[in-house]
């Protein structure tokens, strides 16, 4: 069945005249658009609603409509503060020069003006239709208008005009339009003996004298009709009275003193030219660029202060009206006064900003009509140059104030659900320094990859939220509900963008991808590898991981690739950002030992397989050269330090974990289980498994240096530490010492030695081997989160102070005094799971496989993420006389797949032993 829109009804009219006029707003801005977002001129109205009514239909009945839409109860649109003539008359001119905009009241109540346009509907002839040329009936609404109709139309237009005539009598002027006007002024004969030039710049400086005493006049308003009963009444609670007042009203009072002096000058000078003009009401006034170059310097400051802050005044008068029926209702009676002239609260606290951005027009039209031998000329530039380089200011200042407005829109339409309350604590959107980057929408498929999802994505300078976005109530507010735990800008990656960040590349650089392109790199390095995804969508896929325990894999889709790029631009250039706000967060830097020498299984071009690199040394070679060796599962490799060329392998024997040099003795072991310094001796520890036990014999070397060739017989020996019931000849035995528990490691303190089993860390006297202890108590509930977990695996322990330990889990690590009671508020919840400790005063390092994680060992405070794949810890060493502990580690190539990276973690700190 065919069916035709209703022209006839006002409503439908009205409903698509509102998203034009949204629409034209979108591709332009006019002199009002700040203090009237949805203006549009009277012709632009009029072309509005003839582009949406259909062809033939009588001419003049476009304007009919719009004038409709200005006369209805409540009307659709109001005529500006600035369109006086409109204002006076009430009716809609068919005009460039008068403004209108949508009256905000009736789009809110949802209610649109309702009525029939009587030549607008339809024929009753059953076969007409509109653009078939109408039928037979004599008042057929299809018919191509005649002489007739134009005669009827004349008569509709003229009924309304006498409307209009009788409702301008409600006008809440007390002169006419005609009578503000210098000519009006001014007697005929006068008139008819100046040069047109200069009538038109006396009108121009006429003009900014009365209109700066409207200025002032609703300033006046805006104190008497707003602010002082809101500051003085109940309408407020008191303790918040004042603050609500001083952010919504700011500095007006400031803002008033001034132009009251400026309005009391151009009245004197006008004065002035009156008295000289023998009783006319105005006179030839010489000029007022003087006048504003004395006030204007006065400007700057406090419209600076004024301006940027008024559309958060704004917000917050939306928001308490919202909340507090008395507030609105205060509003609501007093825009309804007379003095009001039906404007709304919002044209006078906004008033000092519109007013501002027309000065510029006003005193360019005075000095466009200056002639250039006047000395107001000069004064009238200047003016205009300190206006611009106000509302330049003023601008930049708003824009910043814009993301502030946004953050609190934010901040208010978000929702979470009670078990989500961590999360949204994590938000801080009020923070001073908090900004909003980059937000828009996004999809993501559900696990089983057939329903797909809307988020709303915002990236601010702390983190990434994602959301899901609801409209509710009958005005449609959106809210935004989490949906997962935002991920702090430490934890982000996101695939093929941010994978040099922990080599210090902080730039989107895509030509570091690996030689068989992003999808080969993602086979080996991407946990989202697994995750579903849809055919051909690949180059508007967002990878997103959240590093830690408390994080996950997001595949997100972008509607395009473009707008893929601009997220990880603004991802990278974020974290970017907050290291470089954070620069005492930078505790270690990542350097190169080698990154092209150890190939994996999958090389990409590579037929030489090194294994797994497990373990690495540095030491003095012959000459003094630096010298390094790294372990594998397949062997052992030597080479100078920073000579990637130089790595060779010295010896094939496989599965080498661990890797220790006696500098003094030039000696090198790759089979045993620790090796430093203790009690003011230097000990190799070896463990050997009898059962549940645990053995251990410590080797002092006997042996000297072995370079010396005094000592070349004790390189005929060879036996290994465990092997024989007497050591080696180079050694003798110290110490041994059995724990009747499985160990892991151990770890030589100062005097003692710590060693890490199932039952935590046993603490061995080598000079009096019956006095051990075990650290902590877990019979004490204070350490109950370990007896009650199964997972909780202890990893090291080291010491932090004078008299205090650090003990560190898999899960958790926390400080004991040396009576092994718990320090209370030292408790670290670690944001991975860590394989690996290492201790650098006063930061302790955790080793994730995706993550090194470094914290403030007596805060706890997060300080640095340093992301990578399959990273871990190749060697930890320290001893009295290392300037900082020596930290190796491992990880995979973040740009060469298949290539092992292997590195020294490098403090940039002096540590604090």
């Amino acid at each position: 069945m065919l069916s035709f829109p209703e022209y006839s009804r006002l409503s439908e009219l009205g409903d698509k005249f509102i998203l034009e006029v949204h629409s034209l707003n979108e591709r332009r801005r006019m002199f009002c658009t700040v203090e009237y977002p949805l203006s549009f001129t009277g012709e632009e109205a009029v072309e509005i609603i003839k582009s949406l009514l259909p062809a033939g239909v009588p001419e003049g009945i476009g304007l009919c409509v719009a004038r409709a839409f200005l006369r209805t109860v409540p009307p659709l649109v109001n005529p500006i503060s600035y369109s006086e003539k409109s204002f006076k008359r009430n009716t809609l001119y068919e005009s460039a020069s008068e403004v209108y905009t949508l009256n905000d009241e009736t789009i809110d109540s949802g209610v649109l003006p309702q009525g029939v346009i009587t030549p607008l509907t339809r024929c009753y002839t059953q076969s007409c239709f509109p653009g078939q040329g109408g039928c037979y009936a004599p008042l057929c609404p299809n018919r191509v208008a005649g002489v007739d109709d134009d005669e009827q139309t004349r008569d509709t237009l003229q009924r309304l005009d006498r409307q209009a005539s009788l409702k301008s009598m409600t006008s809440s002027h007390d002169t006419s339009l005609s009578s503000r006007s210098w000519t009006a002024s001014m007697p005929r004969e006068v008139l008819l003996n100046t040069a047109d030039a200069e009538i038109k710049r006396q009108e121009a400086i006429h003009e900014i004298i009365y209109t700066e005493e409207d200025y002032v006049r609703d300033l006046v308003l805006l104190e008497e009709l707003f602010a002082t009963p809101l500051r003085t009444t109940q309408i407020l609670d008191e303790e918040r009275r004042d603050e609500f007042c001083n952010h919504v009203f700011n500095n007006y009072k400031e803002i008033l003193d001034i132009h009251r002096g400026l309005c009391r000058d151009l009245q004197d000078r006008q004065s002035a030219a009156a008295v000289a003009a023998a009783g006319n009401r105005v006179g030839f006034v010489d000029g007022v660029g003087d006048i504003f170059q004395h006030h204007l310097p006065r400007f700057m400051a406090a419209y600076d202060r004024y301006g940027p802050r008024v559309i958060l005044a704004e917000h917050s008068a939306k928001q308490e009206a919202r909340k507090n029926v008395l507030f609105q209702n205060f509003i609501r009676d007093t825009e309804k006064l007379a003095e009001c002239r039906k404007l709304p609260f919002r044209h006078f606290l906004i008033l000092p900003v519109t007013r501002l951005q027309r000065y510029p027009l006003l005193i360019g039209a005075i000095l466009k009509r200056t002639p250039n031998d006047h000395p107001d000329k000069a004064y009238l530039s200047a003016c205009c140059d300190i206006l611009k380089e106000i509302a330049s200011n003023m601008d930049e200042r708003t824009e910043e104030t814009k993301k502030v407005l946004r953050l609190m829109q934010i901040q208010e339409a978000i929702r979470y659900k009670p078990s989500e309350e961590s999360s949204y604590h994590m938000l801080q959107l009020l923070h001073p320094e908090r900004r909003l980057l980059h937000e828009g929408p996004m999809t993501r498929r559900s696990q089983t990859g057939v329903e797909t999802i809307d988020l709303h994505i915002f990236l601010f300078d702390h983190l990434l939220l994602m959301t899901k976005t609801k409209k509710t109530g009958s005005d449609k507010q959106v809210e935004y509900h989490i949906s997962k735990r935002p991920i702090p800008l430490e934890l982000l990656q996101v695939q093929d963008a941010t994978e040099g960040f922990a080599l210090g590349l902080r730039q989107l650089n895509t030509s570091l991808a690996s030689p068989r392109g992003t999808g080969h790199l993602q086979s080996m390095t991407s946990p989202t590898a697994g995750l579903v995804m849809s055919a051909g969508s690949g180059q508007n896929q967002l990878h997103i991981h959240h590093l830690g325990k408390h994080g996950g894999d997001h595949l997100l889709y972008a509607k395009t690739a473009d707008i893929r790029t601009t997220w990880k631009e603004r991802i990278v250039a974020a974290k970017a950002a907050f290291e470089r706000a954070h620069p005492e967060n930078q505790a270690f830097e990542i350097r190169s030992l080698t990154d092209t020498t150890f190939t994996g299984s999958n090389a990409h071009g590579q037929t030489l397989n090194h294994g797994r690199v497990s373990c690495s040394i540095p030491f003095e070679g012959f000459n003094g050269i630096r010298m390094l060796a790294v372990g594998t599962n397949m062997g052992l490799w030597m080479g100078m330090e920073g000579d990637t060329t130089s790595m060779r392998q010295v010896l094939s024997l496989a599965d080498i974990h661990q890797i220790a040099v006696l500098e003094a003795e030039h000696i090198l072991h790759i089979s045993y289980f620790e090796a430093g310094f203790c009690n003011n001796r230097t000990l190799v520890i070896a463990m050997k498994k009898r059962g549940m036990d645990s053995h251990f014999r410590a080797l002092e070397p006997t042996c000297g240096d072995l370079r010396d060739p005094k000592n070349a017989k004790f390189l005929t020996t060879k036996s290994g530490l465990f092997g024989a019931k007497s050591p080696p000849p180079w050694f003798h035995t110290y110490k041994e010492f059995y724990i009747g528990a499985d160990s892991f490691a151990i770890h030589l303190l100062k005097a003692r030695v710590a060693v890490v089993c199932t039952r935590g860390f046993e603490i061995i006297d080598l000079d009096h081997l019956t006095m051990n202890r075990n650290l902590p108590d877990l019979s004490h509930p204070d350490f109950a989160p370990i007896s009650q977990r199964d997972d909780v695996r202890p990893l090291a322990m080291f010491r932090s102070g004078p008299s205090q330990y650090l003990l560190c889990y898999n899960a958790f690590a926390f400080l004991v005094d040396s009576h092994g009671t718990l320090i209370q508020g030292s408790w670290i919840e670690w944001e991975g799971t860590p394989q690996s400790v290492a201790f650098c005063p006063p930061y302790v390092v955790a080793f994730d496989p995706r993550f090194i994680e470094v914290r403030h060992a007596e805060s706890g405070r997060l300080i640095q993420i340093l992301a990578g794949d399959h990273m871990r810890m190749l060697q930890f060493t320290t001893s009295a006389g290392m300037p900082t502990p020596l930290i190796h580690g491992c990880m995979s190539h973040p740009f060469k797949s298949g290539y092992q990276y292997v590195f020294q973690l490098t403090a940039t700190f002096e540590p604090t032993f």
